[in-house]
């Protein structure tokens, strides 16, 4: 008779179109998923490419199964992270994690064999060249102090696992942890990452929070000691319950000087922290009283991310939480307005770059719905997942029909704005880069929709092995060429022919005929490789994938060589103001970050002073250092 977790392992297998791997693959990969899942649930149900990332199938070390890195508690999924995370925290801190479903002791013997060799070990799986990159010397110059290093095993059986590491192997390391599953413990985890969990805590008051205009729920203030919010916010191993903090539009800061306040005051202060300290934010579904103790449907900790990574920092370091308490704000609600409200109001007390709360604009929430409505012919239906696990209660979507943020933003990045060559870094860095060339109210959902269509149905036909394995690294590039070469140059974002064009496009592509066009697609990818190749030497064949040299090579291959086309940069913004200079004609300025856009009526000659306070479209070219705003013209509010 098949248990509860066999079953769960059958549906991973149906969502992730796994039926013809060996079980025994499959069975590493479900641990995996699972497992790693804890530190971002969610986010290997939309990243794809993270997952066969984390999945190690290396026959040099065949006993390590899984590998995730962490620094400063960001995972790492491309070498450019640890530059985007150094660049804000300074200094950093890794968590190297490498799992195993097979043999501990030589598990430990391989682990040491990949650090002793990491040097001169060839290959090009994506994780040793963050680990590579991570441990190089330049990194290392940046470390906080030596890497932690956490050893998992599963094992059905709940053997006991032997970790003899040499003397030499546990001086890299600051510390060095092992961690146990087995079958019971594996389903506490499927649990907790489907977000069932049901916290308690006690606490010794509370203030009711009445709404005076619509019901709120359960709603109160009160005060809780570290210990309780530890065991709210760990798991059984000790782990953080990093799905507690999806809402939180901040995750952990790292190392950064407010953080470094709040260790000080644990440490030399302890009994006056809930003075010193702004406190957390914690939404759940329901909120019930039992035995004295107070039960969470589903919390999550929406505010106070910094506070409670110091708090659980301090209890990983065997610092002392006696006396510690926390003001927390205690809210059990369902309705979305009331938790989004929430969400906005607790971050706007602290510092919070606006990207922070992107996907809750209006644009998205209207992208979510024009997902929902649309489909297109001979494919299934898509969803922009707007909300991390949005839609995990409903078996009947899966995982390659959900995209996320982080997916949207790079295949747009990649199709509508030609910058392929920034595609695999992370979303806040690329929406900061081009936020006035993305996400703009007055752009049609439609491109937005194709971007989607194109990222999820190109990666399914490269797990169905319809497409090429080796080109699986270069699928932007692929998407890329399929958009081109199909249909050709696209208008900008905010041009009346956009739609037009999105639709020409679909016409080539549905009904099952884009299995073709990526066929060519990557056909024309290998003859252009080639090329760059041949033309340039044989060591241009490495950093083909964030070389902006490769892309404008790209485009010249499919337009012709004596015409490179780049997509220019179209911004919007309000006119400041309008005037008359000495020569009798008319200049004005735009508003910009950092510096107002200077423009004048000798590029715009249609501009007039009505354009005062109006929104408006424009490029923006460079001459001799100074910048100035061209083809400035009114959109519609």
């Amino acid at each position: 008779m098949r248990d509860f977790l066999d079953v769960k392992f059958d549906q991973f297998i149906e969502d992730y179109n796994l039926g013809d791997d060996p079980e025994k693959t499959n069975w590493r990969r479900f641990v995996n998923y699972q497992f790693f899942s804890q530190f971002q649930p969610g986010r290997l149900d939309t990243d794809t490419d993270l997952l066969d990332q984390i999945c190690v199938d290396f026959t040099e070390f065949s006993e390590i199964h899984g590998a995730l890195f962490l620094l400063n508690d960001q995972i790492l999924s491309d070498p450019q992270d640890i530059d985007d995370i150094l660049q804000r925290d300074q200094k950093g801190l890794f968590e190297l994690y490498f799992l195993t479903t097979g043999n501990t002791e030589s598990f430990t013997r391989q682990l040491e064999r990949l650090f002793d060799e990491l040097d001169v070990t060839e290959s090009e799986e994506k994780w040793l060249d963050i680990l590579r990159y991570a441990m190089s010397r330049n990194i290392m110059l940046r470390w906080k102090g030596n890497p932690e290093l956490r050893a998992v095993s599963y094992d059905s059986e709940n053997r006991e696992a032997e970790w003899k590491f040499s003397d030499k192997f546990n001086d890299w390391f600051s510390e060095i942890d092992s961690i146990r599953i087995d079958k019971k413990r594996l389903l506490n985890i499927v649990n907790s990452n489907e977000n069932s969990y049901q916290g308690e805590i006690e606490c010794k008051a509370l203030l009711p929070i009445v709404g005076e205009k619509e019901e709120l729920g359960n709603a109160f203030v009160t005060c809780m000691s570290a210990h309780e919010l530890i065991g709210l916010m760990t798991t059984s191993d000790g782990l953080l319950r990093r799905n507690m903090f999806d809402d939180n539009v901040r995750d952990s800061q790292g190392h950064s000087a407010v953080n470094q306040e709040i260790l000080l005051t644990l440490k030399e202060h302890p009994d006056r922290f809930a003075l010193y300290n702004n406190g957390i934010t914690i939404v759940c579904q329901d909120v019930k009283q039992r035995n004295g103790k107070y039960i969470l449907d589903n919390p999550q900790i929406v505010n106070g991310c910094q506070t409670c990574n110091m708090i659980y920092q301090t209890y990983k370091n065997s610092g002392n939480l006696d006396g510690v308490q926390i003001i927390a704000k205690i809210v059990g609600s369902n309705k979305e307005d009331v938790i989004q409200g929430i969400v906005r109001g607790a971050n706007r007390q602290n510092i919070v770059y606006e990207e922070a709360f992107e996907t809750i604009r209006g644009f998205h929430k209207n992208l979510e719905k024009y997902f929902e409505n649309n489909q297109v012919n001979g494919f299934q239906k898509i969803y922009y997942e707007r909300r991390s696990r949005q839609y995990a209660d409903n078996l009947q979507i899966k995982p390659q029909q959900k995209i996320s943020f982080c997916g949207l933003i790079r295949s747009m990045v990649t199709l509508f704005l030609n910058h392929v060559e920034d595609s695999h870094r992370h979303e806040y860095p690329l929406l900061k880069k081009y936020k006035d060339n993305l996400f703009i109210d007055a752009h049609s959902c439609q491109p937005y929709y194709l971007a989607a269509f194109l990222y999820l149905n190109v990666d399914r036909l490269f797990r169905e092995k319809k497409l090429p394995k080796e080109l699986s690294n270069f699928k932007m590039h692929i998407l890329l060429l399929i958009k081109e070469m199909k249909g050709g140059l696209s208008p900008e974002l905010a041009s009346d022919e956009i739609d037009r064009y999105c639709e020409r496009l679909f016409k080539t592509l549905e009904n099952g005929k884009l299995l073709q066009c990526a066929q060519d697609a990557c056909r024309k990818f290998e003859e252009i490789r080639a090329k760059w190749i041949n033309s340039k030497g044989k060591q241009y064949r490495f950093g083909i994938k964030d070389s902006a040299e490769f892309r404008n090579f790209l485009m010249k291959e499919i337009y012709g060589a004596s015409e490179e086309h780049n997509a220019e940069k179209l911004y919007i913004g309000y006119v400041a103001k309008v005037d008359l200079d000495r020569h009798n004609t008319l200049f004005g300025f735009i508003e910009h970050v950092p510096n107002n856009i200077f423009f004048h009526e000798f590029d715009n000659p249609n501009m007039d002073r009505s354009y005062t306070g109006k929104k408006v479209s424009y490029k923006i070219v460079r001459d001799g250092g100074q910048e100035r705003a061209i083809d400035v013209r009114l959109m519609e509010t």
